[in-house]
């Protein structure tokens, strides 16, 4: 097997600690190193440097998100996980001696309303800790650079890297799609000389993993028949029926949720037995209850950065249990755990700016180039920020759904690359 696996460090402790190797020019000055984020924090004193969105006693962070259009239960998830960490730090006395503060703005998924909500919170926030949607984060591309905003895109697209600002919380969409790839040849499900189909959406997140389709489909012989859809197309049996005539041995999908469901449960429903492969968030744990559900859990594989909801590592279990404390009515999906690593991760950051005595936007940055070995107990692959324009990991997880799994995934694969992926050179490196 072509495959390098890497099994993510056992125990970080009941709150998961981001490590930062770099060294700080500030530290001895600045009274101590970062950590659990309490007020003991270095960088706590008066002279600490500052300019949007930090005052006195808290430290301002916003979060567009989309909480009633076709990522909603995944963006609902991720909010609880933001929310898990920052009021974890908080009780425990903050960063720097500040309290964090979330505004959480709703757009939909519409591009438009992303903007103007953008433009509306950031003369008043240090920085953007969660941004829904590769189609609002491309959009805003140029206004975070004029801005110096380090924002946490949940959006993987490679082509957001060449962004200096851009804090992506796990590996891109077109190196999930070629790691996906490979180990379906690994496991004997396509062969060189195949006919595979790719079905993608428009924008970044279907440009991407096809991105990724090509260069492994080129690669490893396989005969790639490309279909896109528009966001707004819900029904793709045309899509299935056009690639089953066409003979495809696997159909990858770069979908919405509910497009998934559509091209899965047609493809079951007209005699089409393939399998599937995803690239996150092509699932919902919601799809388990429509009835494309027996047809998911058969032939649908989800390819991810970020755990399992269901995991049974000791670090998966205690954050399952505090999730559960802190928001007993929700929905348990694999976005509460991604929004938990990335938010220990941009918590981490402020650490380091905190050490280095600066908690301005260019001190954020400044520390986040700093952060070369973030590690969240394998929630989250472990992360290198120090290479501008390269995926900070090349690892995946891949996954299943699983009516019998909390989060509706279970762990088929455990994390791993691939030497494809490792020679792949993304459109924002070099």
């Amino acid at each position: 097997m072509n495959i390098r696996r890497a099994r993510a460090a056992a125990a970080l402790g009941v709150a998961t600690v981001l490590a930062v190797t770099a060294c700080s020019t500030r530290a001895d000055d600045s009274g101590g190193g970062g950590g659990g984020g309490g007020g003991e924090s270095g960088g706590n004193d008066a002279d600490v440097a500052t300019d949007f969105g930090v005052t006195d006693d808290t430290i301002n962070l916003g979060i567009l998100t989309d909480l009633t259009g076709p990522f909603a239960s995944l963006s609902t998830g991720i909010v609880q996980g933001n929310q898990l960490v920052y009021d974890t730090i908080n009780e425990e006395g903050g960063i720097c001696g500040r309290q964090i503060e979330l505004d959480i703005q709703n757009h939909g998924y519409d591009v438009q309303q992303a903007v103007q909500l953008y433009n509306q919170v950031a003369p008043n926030v240090l920085g953007i800790t969660q941004l829904i949607g590769s189609p609002m984060t491309t959009a805003l591309l140029d206004q975070i650079t004029t801005d110096e905003m380090v924002t946490a895109p949940a959006s993987w697209a490679s082509t957001l890297l060449e962004n200096e600002y851009i804090l992506m919380g796990g590996t891109t969409y077109d190196l999930e799609m070629i790691n996906g790839i490979q180990w379906m040849v690994d496991e004997g499900m396509i062969a060189e000389g195949d006919t595979v189909g790719h079905i993608y959406i428009e924008g970044e997140y279907g440009a991407n993993g096809l991105l990724g389709a090509q260069y492994a489909s080129a690669e490893l012989g396989l005969n790639l028949v490309e279909v896109q859809v528009k966001s707004t197309d819900q029904d793709l049996s045309g899509a299935i029926s056009s690639l089953g005539s066409q003979g495809v041995t696997a159909i990858f999908l770069t979908t919405s949720p509910a497009q998934t469901a559509s091209a899965v449960g047609s493809a079951a429903a007209g005699g089409l037995t393939v399998p599937f492969l995803g690239n996150n968030p092509v699932f919902a744990p919601a799809l388990l209850d429509s009835p494309a559900a027996p047809a998911l859990t058969a032939s649908l594989f989800v390819e991810t950065s970020t755990t399992p909801y269901a995991s049974d590592t000791p670090e998966a279990q205690d954050l399952r249990d505090r999730l559960v404390e802190k928001f007993p009515d929700a929905s348990p999906n694999g976005g509460q755990f991604y929004g938990y690593g990335v938010a220990t991760i941009y918590s981490a950051v402020l650490e380091r700016a905190c050490e280095n005595g600066d908690l301005t936007r260019a001190g954020l940055q400044t520390a986040l180039t700093e952060t070369t070995d973030g590690d969240t107990g394998g929630i989250i692959a472990a992360l290198d920020y120090s290479s501008p324009g390269s995926s900070p990991s090349r690892e995946i997880y891949i996954a299943q759904p699983s009516a019998d799994a909390e989060g509706g995934l279970t762990l088929v694969e455990e994390l791993f690359t691939t030497d494809l992926a490792q020679g792949y050179v993304g459109p924002s490196e070099g």
